[in-house]
């Protein structure tokens, strides 16, 4: 299965709308990367995101986010270039004020569905409004306008958001596919004393641990791609993302080239090294701050994880230490040389009142090198459920709290994701007891809403092959179903034989929207019935049978890796 890769958009798209009162929505360019980022940060400076906020505290813009919109507006990132990010301009701002009053990107994001489909995720990302112009309809119009269009045109099939409660409903979008479930270890040398204990911190004991890490090359990417595939990371997801060599430029080298705060310095990428033979066994990768994540451990055949959980979990944790003092070091660093400046062109208030938190950063930073404290930061186990190192520590850590969470799913045409991902719905019917089967599917959906093709769905099955799928279809109503069949009798007693050509038909109703949840394998047909009391299935037993065979819960659920950001 080939990966698929979005088409790069190389240049700024023509669109321009006037909107009125001043108004105009647009495409970004990378002139325009600063004021996107600063009307995010500014939005987003209440948000948890990056760092937690205090009750008593009135944030700043949030750094971890405009760190990140910067990032993907730098014309690196694999998924978006600078000219994806569809923005709301005030073309009446005065000198000062940010032009940028609205924004949303958009993200191609390689993906697969199934055994046999690889697809790319249209994910709208980083949206946004400056507090004075929420309210206004603006996300609404960037999202019909620029954002859907953009995406359809280049073939996507499926969108999805991880974004805030309910607000993505009024466009379109079902809760549907599932957020990876995490657990977390809130403090390592109480829970994992053998872990980070002071034995195991000295010199020597790291010096003869049985795995090393080491930093990887892009001589090394076709082993990370190697390492990092569903069967690699042990992962059941049916539904996620393919890991493949752009992910890896951009993650071991691409955000390196453009690093431009501490906030950039969060991801950690090691290769696993057999301590005695000297060969590269595994990865490890995750976030090193604000806490650390461990989000891939995979090891070569022959490789036991027990054994090497400790050692390898050890190095990691204190690699995103140190990778967070060091950024913490230069950044304080940084406002220390500024301060000193200032002193220096005479502004010495100033220069005395931000040289003051700085020189006690580094102060506090230099105290704690040198009296060896251990981290004490929390960990996050971002694994599949049943991955080898999740159960190693299951009864260490404790579940997260959004073990429920869904991202917001948009299917705009059910008939074109359906031929999309045909070569996965086959190769399941072909593993079935419906193997080689013909049968008609015919959806009602009751009523077209917002971000559906239309109120019914009708795929045609032949031999086990999908030939065709429409939105188009129109449901009978009962009389029209009871007149066809009196003249299919009629037709069948004229002609001397019996009514035997009766199609095979599988009658099926859903709420509008609803049957995305089964599409993507967030609810089993079983649970869709029980959950949703408009729901039925008509054609006997083999109809039941076909929706639970095409479209089957998934055990684990998708793993949207937030690097796009």
């Amino acid at each position: 299965m080939t990966v698929e890769i979005p088409s790069v958009q190389k240049a700024q798209r023509s669109e321009r709308i006037d909107i009125g009162d001043g108004l105009v929505m647009r495409w970004s360019t990378r002139d325009d990367a600063d004021n996107i980022a600063d009307c995010m940060a500014l939005a987003f400076r209440w948000s948890a995101i990056g760092e937690p906020v205090a009750e008593d505290e009135d944030p700043a813009p949030n750094p971890w986010v405009k760190a990140a919109v910067k990032r993907v507006l730098s014309g690196n990132c694999p998924v978006m270039t600078e000219f994806d990010y569809a923005v709301v301009e005030n073309t009446l701002s005065m000198n000062g004020q940010n032009p940028i009053v609205a924004c949303a990107s958009l993200h191609g994001v390689p993906g697969f569905y199934g055994e046999k489909v690889s697809m790319l995720f249209g994910k709208p990302e980083a949206i946004s409004s400056h507090p004075d112009y929420r309210s206004k309809g603006l996300i609404r119009k960037l999202l019909f306008e620029l954002i859907h269009p953009a995406s359809a045109a280049r073939g996507d099939v499926i969108q999805i958001i991880p974004g805030i409660p309910y607000y993505y409903h009024q466009f379109g979008y079902e809760y549907a596919i599932g957020s990876r479930s995490s657990r977390s270890i809130d403090d390592l040398t109480t829970k994992l004393p053998d872990l980070m204990s002071k034995d195991a911190l000295l010199p020597a004991s790291l010096a003869a641990e049985p795995f090393t890490l080491r930093v990887p090359t892009l001589e090394d990417i076709p082993y990370l791609c190697k390492l990092s595939t569903r069967e690699a990371q042990k992962a059941q997801a049916q539904v996620g993302l393919d890991y493949g060599e752009p992910f890896w430029r951009y993650i071991i080298h691409g955000i390196f080239e453009i690093q431009e705060s501490i906030y950039d310095t969060t991801r950690v990428t090691r290769i696993i090294v057999d301590a005695k033979s000297g060969k590269d066994c595994g990865l490890v990768m995750g976030e090193g701050a604000p806490k650390t994540e461990l989000m891939m451990f995979t090891l070569e055949e022959g490789y036991h994880y027990r054994e090497a959980l400790y050692p390898v979990l050890r190095q990691f944790v204190l690699e995103g230490e140190e990778l967070l003092v060091f950024a913490l070091t230069q950044a304080a660093e940084h406002e220390e040389n500024e301060a000193k400046e200032k002193v220096e062109d005479n502004d010495a208030m100033e220069g005395e009142q931000a040289l003051g938190p700085a020189t006690a950063v580094l102060t506090a930073l230099a105290a704690a090198a040198s009296a060896d404290i251990p981290p004490v930061r929390p960990i996050l186990l971002d694994l599949d459920p049943d991955h080898p190192i999740t159960k190693l520590l299951e009864s260490k850590s404790t579940a997260d709290d959004q073990k429920n969470a869904r991202l917001y799913t948009r299917i705009p045409s059910y008939a074109n994701f359906i031929l999309k991902v045909a070569p996965s719905l086959e190769h399941r019917l072909a593993q079935s007891p419906l193997a080689g089967i013909t049968a008609t599917l015919q959806f009602d959906f009751f009523r077209r809403v917002e971000g559906s093709a239309g109120r019914g769905l009708e795929v045609v099955i032949k031999d086990g092959r999908i030939i065709s799928a429409r939105d188009d279809f129109v449901p009978l109503t009962h009389e029209e179903l009871m007149l066809a069949a009196r003249t299919r009798k009629a037709l069948a007693k004229a002609e001397g034989r019996p009514d035997n050509k009766k199609p095979t038909v599988f009658t099926i109703q859903f709420a509008p929207l609803s049957f995305t949840r089964l599409l993507v394998g967030d609810l089993s047909i079983d649970e869709m019935i029980y959950f949703y009391s408009d729901t039925t299935v008509s054609g006997g037993d083999d109809a039941k049978l076909m929706l639970a065979t095409l479209f089957p819960k998934a055990k684990e659920q998708f793993q949207c890796d937030m690097f796009w950001w």
